[in-house]
């Protein structure tokens, strides 16, 4: 998006060797994200067919419901477990934007300095320009390492909520299934 408002650099030509082993990285950190946003999903998906199917279904032997009481445990943990598959699904989903940003940056950054080697070796002395460019190369820099900080921590986000989910989720059905036979 950032190079959408200014001037775009594709005229900046790059070779390929330059990048292609990042995007490769990238491509195995978001493929990473995705598989934890599907089983987030997946959880979900699960947790709603237990819940309408397995828990709410009237027993023959006429046993007492375990969720007629609105703030029995097993509900707030199977409501826990809920909310906290819904926080994978968006932390993931904020992990692959970041990490987006991050090679839009990375590229960026990157056009940016061949342009100011080109200026440097042609001696443009536009003085004004050099110091600019500088100053943009630099926030392009700040920027992205500020997006790798985050992707780092929202891709471990990610995989302890999506642990925690589920576990809650596995309790809280544990106690229901234990209560039911019982």
């Amino acid at each position: 998006m950032r190079t959408l408002r200014s001037k775009y650099l594709s005229n900046i030509p790059i070779s390929e060797d330059n990048y292609k082993v990042d995007f490769i990285i990238l491509e195995k950190y978001q493929s990473f994200s995705s598989e934890i946003l599907r089983l987030s999903l997946l959880g979900l998906t699960i947790y709603g067919f237990l819940i309408t199917n397995v828990l709410f279904k009237v027993t023959d032997d006429g046993k007492k419901n375990i969720f007629i009481d609105p703030f029995s445990e097993n509900k707030i943990l199977l409501f826990l477990g809920a909310i906290t598959l819904i926080a994978t699904a968006l932390v993931a989903l904020s992990h692959r934007y970041f990490s987006t940003d991050c090679m839009t940056h990375f590229i960026r950054g990157f056009r940016l300095r061949q342009k100011l080697s080109e200026m440097e070796q042609k001696v443009i002395n536009n003085r004004p320009e050099l110091i600019r460019l500088k100053e943009v190369i630099n926030s392009e820099e700040i920027s992205f390492e500020k997006d790798l900080r985050y992707c780092k921590w929202l891709l471990f986000a990610s995989c302890f909520f999506l642990i925690a989910g589920i576990l809650l989720i596995i309790i809280a059905l544990a106690c229901s299934f234990n209560s039911l036979l019982v």
